[in-house]
């Protein structure tokens, strides 16, 4: 049985193990971006929120949300499911806590960033098939071959 809670301090290398196991999708470049967004969280920022998927005391998949001052929306950030698991609804379920969690303080939309290369495809089809659609497409944005898809979401 899956469990959802809060990321917890001693969560952060076992999220970080998660990411890894998708290199299309979190190259390093990316994954160094996380320990920050987590130390933000950790230290009770009202900002940022993540939650993790637990089964047996181990943690199968994660999604989080932080304020981007650029958009002045929330960004959903680091969607993950251990490639065990995928397919069973825990990424939607996840999503759905972020989702709750941003209505409540009185947003309707939000965004998120992905990385648009080949070989990440079926990323950018889950979110348009969960109701995103793409605001704007930023070729080579990361390094070339790396570009920036960013997606918007209405949450009425």
């Amino acid at each position: 049985m899956i469990s959802y809670r809060q990321l917890e301090p001693q969560d952060s290398e076992f999220v970080k193990r998660l990411m890894e196991e998708y290199a299309l999708q979190f190259p390093a470049f990316i994954i160094n971006l996380y320990p920050e967004r987590w130390a933000s969280y950790l230290n009770h920022s009202s900002n940022s929120a993540y939650w993790v998927a637990v089964e047996k005391n181990r943690i199968v998949g994660h999604a989080g949300f932080m304020y981007n001052n650029d958009e002045k929306l929330y960004e959903i950030v680091g969607v993950v499911v251990s490639p065990r698991h995928l397919r069973k609804g825990i990424g939607k379920t996840l999503l759905d806590h972020v989702y709750k969690a941003i209505q409540e303080k009185g947003l309707t939309e939000v965004m998120l960033h992905t990385l648009g290369h080949p070989g990440n495809e079926d990323t950018l089809v889950f979110y348009k098939s969960i109701g995103y659609s793409v605001s704007k497409l930023e070729k080579d944005y990361f390094q070339t071959g790396y570009s920036r898809v960013t997606f918007r979401k209405s949450l009425n």
